[in-house]
């Protein structure tokens, strides 16, 4: 199996609260002046908000939202680590 398909299936909403990689809401993605936020959609369960640089919220679904970090990450975004 080539390197490129192996992916990483832990994202940054699947830790709990005591796993050392947790981190609060909202996950960001920065590339530059860019960003993108992700946050849990707690009115309709399984469902995730995508927001980049303040304009309007996209609710995808979490299969939706798993691929769409993964092209961000591909794409040169990196996630800012902010720990409680």
């Amino acid at each position: 199996m080539s390197l490129k398909n192996q992916t990483n299936k832990i994202y940054p909403w699947d830790y709990q609260i005591g796993d050392d990689n947790y981190q609060l809401e909202p996950w960001i993605l920065e590339k530059g002046k860019e960003y993108v936020s992700i946050m849990k959609n707690i009115d309709n369960k399984g469902f995730f908000y995508l927001q980049k640089n303040g304009e309007k919220r996209l609710s995808l679904k979490a299969l939706q939202i798993k691929s769409t970090y993964k092209q961000l990450m591909n794409l040169g975004y990196k996630l800012r680590i902010t720990k409680f």
